[in-house]
């Protein structure tokens, strides 16, 4: 090392090389992970740095202040030892008057501290003053030395200070030595540390130790003022707590008025469980001792547990009033309670609040809610009034169209050759396909066959060929059927494999959603009823359930659920619809008096053929065909097939058609059967083929009536009335609609016309 303190390196060794700054001796071995757990002050300071939320300074400071306040009560501690092991200062009493005239045998109530002149030291006076007090009444009062104090006393009472004290109160007899007993039997009792803590268990402590509260004054002053209760019961609570068995130095202390909710809690708490080390077997009875077998003495020994117990329980009686006590009157417990009604109904208007705010922003999203609602039905409702203006006006030009068109073949003659005209039941057939044409044609093509119409280029053959060009184009697309429109040529047109056309003879039933489906048979539709009676609402899969029932005792396939469904209102509607009409059919007969026979209307493979008209008169026939298993009347009126003004008919327009109208039956029911009919011939058209008002079956005339009934023409609700009956009989548009109902009323006059002319010859 050199002078200047630095430690001087030998030289390199001969490999050394300069241009090197290190050498590598060994590789550092790998890193281990270890688990390491925080211990030592250092953790336990920063742990409690961190419970306690304190920087490092106040961390210090609070250290400090428990140091100090540790060495000041031990201190305190080591000072009040003291002062009790200066035996120098000890100061014995003087013998108590009634002490002298104590007999021995009643040792048990004697006061053995007050003997030995420790009456206030009592059961903090340790055992070596009791040694001390001991010898220094032995030295007084015992037999050997009453004598000589006896003598000493008669020539000098004041020659010994320390006899004079003892000897004040009276003479002690230099022959009775039963005071010398009793302080035998007090140092007996105190120098033991099991019979003294006996004794010490029922050591009494004067009355007024117990009472703090000595009149209402007192207690109204130490509810008002924490430092009043605490000195008058700090005493109270010291005194009490020597019975603890709990180490002293735990027993938590009354505290000051500053001390915590929790210290004062803690406190209360120690004494409402207070452990008392208490026994009372110092008052147990002695005359064990002279009991004359065993069952003598347990018996006594069993009478002084049940005294021990007895007293226990009143010493904790005791205790428990005391401690109550202490605590209704403590102003501190008063004021924590009132902090706590303070926050609890902090918290309760706080909740309120909440409660209210919550409810104001749920009216206030409601509201909202209920704004936007009514913002969207708003702009929904302008959208429907939109809408329904544009079909309005979607409608009124479609009708404007159709109008003009219809003038346009009309003004054409119907784009008949010249000097020809179509016969009136021809032109009621033809005009009747047209609205079905121009019904379904949609707005684009009216518009582009009127103006193919009005255009002056086109010849009557070119614009013939327009209309049978759209009716052929509706047959295609399957929007149509082909003789629906026979007379623009649709019925030439070979419809799409894809669609199947169903023979009149087994017709198809449509429902409301266009959907075909098999015609129901008579005896599915029984099985039905029966089923539906059979298995009633709320059975679990009732329509499957049905549906399978029908196709087991029919021998048929299986039907859809969704369609035996619709099959079970169909026929529910049914039976409402034909009992209605069966009250009007009442009320017609009613109305009409029937004069002569009734016919009888013929019922012609299910269906009614049209009234005809004949010159030579009308002729009534009856006949009847049961179907099903119910008879079913209709009523037919033969014409002769050769006229002058009549037109051949196609064999189509001969089929004969079902009329079960209640106006209609009612006026063939009430037709006089004559062999002239003038007035018939002259008011009916010529009828020679049926026209196609006439050409409609039993149930759409039922639905037609139905309809008819629904909407009558007070009705004023929303949309077309007609428009609303013609969607009560499907296949069926509302132009035919209004033809049958013309066609039934004409049948209906021509009728009571030939009935008023026959009743007039």
């Amino acid at each position: 090392m050199s002078a200047d303190g630095c430690l001087l390196l030998g030289s390199p060794p001969s490999n050394w090389d300069d241009s090197q700054t290190s050498k590598v001796h060994a590789r550092i071995s790998d890193p281990i992970l270890q688990h390491v757990e925080p211990v030592g002050p250092q953790y336990l300071a920063h742990a409690r740095r961190k419970l306690y939320n304190r920087t490092f300074s106040e961390d210090d400071d609070h250290l400090a202040a428990e140091a100090e306040a540790k060495a000041k009560a031990e201190a305190a501690l080591l000072s009040q030892d003291e002062d009790l092991t200066n035996l120098n200062n000890l100061v014995i009493e003087p013998d108590h008057k009634d002490d002298l005239k104590r007999d021995p045998r009643d040792w048990k109530a004697q006061d053995h501290y007050r003997l030995l002149g420790l009456g206030t030291m009592r059961w903090r006076a340790t055992p070596a003053m009791i040694k001390k007090a001991h010898r220094t009444k032995v030295l007084v009062h015992h037999p050997d030395k009453k004598t000589a104090a006896a003598a000493a006393s008669s020539n000098s009472r004041s020659s010994s200070p320390l006899l004079g004290m003892f000897t004040s109160n009276s003479t002690p007899d230099a022959d009775n030595d039963s005071y010398f007993k009793c302080l035998q039997r007090a140092y007996e009792f105190l120098s033991d540390p099991v019979k003294r803590r006996q004794y010490d268990s029922v050591d009494p402590i004067p009355e007024e130790s117990y009472q703090p509260i000595q009149d209402p004054a007192d207690q109204i002053e130490q509810e008002r003022d924490a430092e009043v209760f605490i000195e008058a019961w700090r005493p109270v609570f010291e005194r009490e707590s020597r019975f603890s068995a709990m180490n002293h130095r735990k027993i938590p202390s009354l505290g000051t008025e500053d001390s915590t909710k929790a210290e004062v809690e803690a406190f209360y708490g120690f004494w409402y469980s207070f452990d008392s080390w208490r026994s009372f077997e110092y008052l147990d009875s002695e005359e064990g001792d002279a009991a004359e077998n065993r069952d003598d003495k347990r018996y006594l020994e069993k009478k002084n547990k049940a005294e021990r117990m007895k007293r226990k329980k009143e010493d904790t009686a005791r205790l428990r009033k005391l401690v109550d006590t202490a605590f209704s009157i403590d102003p501190r417990m008063a004021a924590f309670k009132e902090q706590d009604r303070l926050a609890k109904e902090a918290k309760k208007q706080e909740k309120l609040a909440q409660v209210k705010l919550a409810k104001m922003e749920a009216e206030n999203e409601a509201r909202i809610a209920k704004e936007q609602e009514q913002e969207k039905e708003a702009v929904e409702r302008v959208k429907r009034e939109e809408e329904r203006k544009e079909r309005e006006a979607k409608k009124k030009l479609i009708r404007k169209e159709k109008k003009t068109i219809k003038t346009l073949i009309k003004d054409a003659n119907y784009y008949c050759e010249k000097g020809t005209s179509m016969t009136p039941s021809k032109l009621e057939i033809y005009l009747s396909e047209l609205e079905t044409l121009l019904d379904k044609v949609t707005l684009e093509d009216l518009e582009r066959i009127r103006d193919e119409l009005l255009s002056k280029k086109l010849t009557h053959e070119d614009k013939v060929k327009i209309l049978m060009a759209a009716a052929q184009q509706l047959v295609i697309d399957g929007l149509a059927q082909p003789e629906s429109l026979s007379q623009f040529g649709a019925d030439a047109v070979e419809r799409p494999i894809k669609t199947v056309e169903q023979p009149i003879e087994s017709p198809t039933t449509v429902t409301s959603g266009n959907v075909p489906t098999k015609e129901w048979s008579v005896e599915e539709v029984a099985f039905l009823i029966k089923a539906a009676n059979k298995f009633p609402g709320g059975v679990s899969d009732r329509w499957e359930t049905i549906a399978a029932f029908v196709a087991k005792h029919t021998g048929l396939p299986q039907r859809d659920p969704e369609d035996v469904i619709r099959k079970s209102k169909a026929v529910k509607k049914a039976s409402s619809t034909e009992a209605s009409v069966n009250k009007q059919l009442q009320s017609h007969k009613k109305t009409f008096e029937i004069r002569d026979a009734p016919s009888v209307r013929y019922d012609i493979e299910g269906e009614i053929a049209p009234i005809q008209n004949s010159g030579t008169g009308v002729k009534a026939t009856a006949k009847t065909k049961k179907t099903g298993s119910a008879p079913v009347s209709s009523a037919q009126v033969q014409t002769p097939a050769s006229s002058s003004s009549a037109t051949p008919m196609s064999s189509k327009s001969a089929t004969p058609v079902k009329a079960t109208s209640p106006m209609a039956t009612t006026a063939a029911q009430k037709e006089p059967a004559s062999e002239s009919s003038a007035a018939t011939t002259a008011t009916t058209p010529d009828a020679t083929a049926a026209p196609a008002a006439s050409l409609w079956t039993a149930q759409e005339q039922k639905l037609l009536e139905a309809g008819m009934k629904a909407y009558p023409p007070s009705w004023k609700g929303e949309g077309d009335r007609w428009d609303k009956v013609a969607e009560s009989v499907p296949g069926r548009t509302k132009k035919e609609c209004k033809l049958r109902v013309k066609f039934l009323q004409d049948q209906i006059k021509a009728q009571r016309a030939a009935a008023a002319a026959t009743g007039s010859k």
